[in-house]
């Protein structure tokens, strides 16, 4: 298990968190594998578990048209990559469905075949609820995530609007 514990606490989601905390995490993981190629979650399904990435890399997706707007048929326009994650950063998705019961907001498939921890939302509730401390270090670490990658999709949104600009103002 300390191996397992030295991994978690190299991921942001669990800085700051002592070894015990860490044990406590473990035991509500389960570990999952996905082959090359498999969509782990699809955007817009309803999800209720987090992942952390012990090997592999995946990449996330994000579609960038409205539904029910139709431009091209081809896939490239309609969506973007918008990250590839890979073990070597220990990094998380599907945090947001620790928090809340919601549509997944992108598509996340693996590069690779792909080893996880997988959290869920009921299991990560309860042990918040044992461990209020535990809860509210990980749900900071969680606000932090979220606020970086709001902070990215902002400056995004930015450079988004700009080029819009320019395209109408030579047309």
């Amino acid at each position: 298990m300390g191996k397992n514990i030295s991994l978690l606490k190299e991921t942001t989601l669990f800085q700051n968190l002592s070894d015990d905390k860490i044990a406590k995490i473990l035991n509500i993981c389960r570990e999952v594998r996905f082959p090359k190629d498999t969509v782990i979650m699809k955007e817009g399904d309803c999800g209720d578990t987090m992942y952390i990435i012990i090997d592999g890399t995946v990449e996330v997706l994000k579609t960038l048209v409205l539904e029910g707007i139709d431009i091209e048929e081809d896939e490239n326009i309609q969506n973007k990559v918008f990250t590839k994650l890979s073990s070597e950063h220990h990094a998380v998705f599907g945090e947001i469905s620790l928090l809340e019961n919601s549509k997944r907001t992108a598509t996340v498939t693996a590069l690779s075949d792909c080893v996880f921890y997988e959290i869920n939302r009921n299991d990560f509730i309860r042990l918040a609820d044992n461990d209020p401390e535990l809860g509210y270090r990980v749900l900071f670490n969680i606000a932090k995530i979220v606020c970086s990658r709001l902070r990215k999709a902002d400056e995004d949104v930015i450079k988004l609007t700009t080029v819009l600009s320019i395209v109408l103002k030579e047309a």
